[in-house]
């Protein structure tokens, strides 16, 4: 019988963070370095919360409300309320969440401390496995 998967199961563990009074400059930085959508985001008070990239890039928009981009923070524009899951949930009870709300990320914790993201895309990469295993199971004949 099949267990069902966790979010750790699929989470992205160990992700790289950032903190609140960094920088737009320098979490865009560590974007594109790394490669991620998402930075979790240590918040002073030390609870967390996450920035993406596609806001980072609102506030290169004309007509936002920001104008000194060298001053702004991460802090100034993640939300306060970041949805987070323990490690142990059910990837069903976060899917659903996810898509009830619009929600584009998870921030994964373990004894309240960050332990993993879990994206939309990560969604979609285990979703694309799933269906690779269901329609095209491997053979057994596969040669090296």
């Amino acid at each position: 019988m099949k267990r069902m998967p966790k979010i750790k199961d699929v989470m992205s563990a160990f992700p790289f963070s950032i903190y609140a009074t960094d920088t737009v400059t320098q979490a865009r930085t560590m974007m594109k370095e790394h490669k991620v959508g998402h930075l979790p985001v240590k918040m002073e008070d030390g609870s967390l919360s996450v920035i993406s990239l596609r806001e980072l890039e609102r506030t290169q928009l004309p007509g936002h409300s920001h104008t000194d981009f060298d001053e702004l923070t991460v802090g100034d524009l993640c939300p306060l309320n970041a949805y987070h899951v323990d490690l142990q949930t059910s990837l069903i009870e976060v899917l659903d969440h996810m898509s009830e709300t619009h929600t584009d990320c998870a921030l994964v914790t373990r004894n309240d401390k960050l332990a993993g993201v879990f994206t939309f895309s990560d969604a979609c990469h285990a979703y694309s496995e799933h269906l690779k295993e269901i329609f095209f199971p491997p053979s057994g004949h596969d040669v090296a």
